[in-house]
């Protein structure tokens, strides 16, 4: 992992924390955006457009579907900072 995806990871991780309003020491990798965190739909939109204002990375909620977990929201935005580089 370079970097910029350790970085992307951190930014995820803080801005998930913030949306979900949960202590960003307190978020496992198996924690789930709905069910363990009340994320709803609103709150996936805010957070996928604020790690890319973020990341100035360009990210479509339609490839963001399969998103479930912290794990999930981190692999993902790892993978699109990969594409991108």
């Amino acid at each position: 992992m370079n970097t910029y995806e350790q970085d992307s990871r951190t930014i995820a991780l803080t801005v998930l924390a913030e949306i979900a309003e949960v202590d960003r020491s307190k978020l496992r990798g198996d924690d789930r955006l709905r069910e363990d965190l009340g994320m709803d739909s609103l709150s996936s939109l805010e957070l996928l457009s604020t790690i890319g204002e973020k990341l100035d990375l360009d990210l479509m909620i339609e490839d963001a579907m399969d998103i479930r977990t912290v794990d999930d929201a981190c692999a993902f935005v790892e993978s699109q900072c990969r594409a991108r580089a």
